[in-house]
């Protein structure tokens, strides 16, 4: 068997077992996938198609696979869009569609990109500058967007706050990836039209993605204010007796004091009740009578006086009937006895009656 044909089918069985067993993970996680954001998050993957990037299209595969694999570290949602760019000395937008992720759709998703990356016709040059104007675009109209750029370092990187920091790291690590034929991966963030993170790294190490701010909290809605609601009514107003102080300090609830010329007309006459000793009325001679003379003394007497108890001239009408009423029993009762006693005679013996 020849060597090279048997190492070229064992690879591609290995990336077929890759992307299966991928495909399964992912699927199988949808029921621990996290609920989607409510701030709309966009991902845009950048591919270099220059010449250099030919002999590193395998680790390109594979830092993708193993992207989506991991969900983009576990921040990729359900509804988030996927965007797909290539680039040489000329920016191509629009060659592959737009993607929704779907955790079901993950492994379709993946190998679709994979196989479009292999398909390109690598050539020419980089420029990596071509790309950030319509970058900064799409910056402006997301509110939270995550930028990855694989390539091979060669160019120079303008357009963004962090232009001379990834430059250097180029620099300094693009021999040592050329010879390792690994790519390299740029991240850039942004949120509501701000960068706010960066991370330069290799395809044999893996991605880090730089953490977002915290979103600004809503503003707390306002409740309407009616302005024809009727003013509320008046409370009412309590008031209670004026306070009068007797002393020598002054107080505020004085009673107002009288003028001094003031003086006091129309009073009502005074009377004068007098109580003169009685005086007894001359007994005229037609009044001689004892049945018509009262006597003034008693004519006086308070009339809330208790009369004295009369004297008992004889046999009150009450006792005389109770007195009848007990005779009357007696009588009644001595009448029965006789009846009775004179039955008991009549009878006699039984031998009396039978020989009558």
């Amino acid at each position: 068997m020849n060597s090279p044909k048997f190492s070229l089918w064992f690879a591609l069985c290995a990336r077929i077992l890759v992307r299966f067993g991928a495909g399964m993970l992912l699927t199988s996680t949808l029921q621990a996938q996290p609920a989607a954001s409510s701030v709309d998050n966009r991902f845009l993957l950048v591919f270099d198609t220059s010449s250099a990037m030919k002999t590193r299209v395998p680790a390109t595969q594979y830092a993708v696979e193993r992207l989506f694999f991991s969900m983009m570290n576990g921040e990729l949602h359900p509804g988030n869009t996927l965007g797909v760019w290539t680039f040489d000395r000329k920016l191509h937008i629009g060659e592959f569609p737009l993607q929704s992720w779907l955790p079901q759709n993950a492994a379709m998703i993946a190998s679709n990109i994979t196989s479009f990356v292999k398909l390109q016709r690598y050539s020419k040059s980089t420029r990596l500058d071509v790309i950030m104007p319509e970058v900064n675009n799409l910056v402006q109209d997301s509110e939270r967007l995550t930028v990855l750029i694989f390539c091979d370092g060669e160019g120079e990187i303008k357009g963004t706050p962090y232009d001379n920091a990834i430059n250097a790291t180029f620099k300094q690590n693009e021999r040592a990836l050329r010879k390792a034929d690994q790519t390299f991966i740029v991240v850039l963030r942004t949120q509501f039209g701000q960068y706010t993170g960066y991370t330069v790294n290799s395809s044999a190490v893996g991605v880090n993605f730089p953490a977002f701010p915290p979103l600004p909290r809503p503003p707390q809605p306002v409740a309407p204010v009616e302005t024809n609601q009727p003013p509320p009514p008046p409370s009412p107003v309590i008031t209670g007796p004026p306070l009068v102080i007797v002393g020598t300090k002054v107080g505020t609830n004085l009673l107002p004091a009288l003028p001094a010329t003031a003086e006091l007309t129309n009073l009502p006459p005074v009377e004068v009740k007098s109580n003169p000793p009685p005086v007894e009325a001359p007994v005229s001679p037609t009044n001689a009578s004892l049945t018509n003379v009262v006597p003034l003394k008693m004519a006086q007497a308070h009339t809330n006086a208790v009369a004295p108890p009369q004297e008992n001239s004889g046999l009150s009408r009450n006792g005389a009937l109770m007195i009848g009423a007990v005779l009357l029993a007696l009588a009644i009762v001595v009448i029965i006895a006789a009846q009775v006693r004179s039955r008991k005679r009549s009878r006699g013996s039984l031998i009396t009656r039978a020989m009558k």
